[in-house]
């Protein structure tokens, strides 16, 4: 994000935009992201957490131990948070792809 805002601020009228991309507001978005992603795992596992679950119907000779998964509708948030994560992720890497030929972040 921080690389696309100051390609995006060198442009004319940009410069109000690095204002948002500093230290401080790098690491607190880090933090507000990953808090939000522990409080929808620790409201998941303390309301329905998964549990083993003996399964003996497919071969009878065999105790076989799955993982029941609990509630349905907090994996599924789990998993679609963290579909949206990965689907910001790749929006902004497809957004960076026409950074300049001479921009190396490697360089120094």
């Amino acid at each position: 994000m921080v690389v696309i805002a100051v390609f995006k601020s060198s442009r004319p009228g940009g410069k109000g935009a690095m204002k948002w991309f500093g230290a401080a507001q790098q690491r607190c978005t880090v933090l507000v992201l990953t808090a939000l992603q522990v409080v929808i795992c620790a409201v998941w596992l303390s309301t329905a957490s998964p549990t083993p679950h003996k399964n003996n119907q497919y071969v009878r000779s065999k105790i076989v131990y799955e993982c029941a998964i609990g509630s349905v509708a907090g994996f599924s948030i789990l998993l679609g948070y963290i579909g949206l994560l990965a689907a910001v992720s790749f929006m902004l890497a497809f957004l960076a792809r026409n950074l300049p030929d001479n921009f190396n972040e490697a360089k120094f």
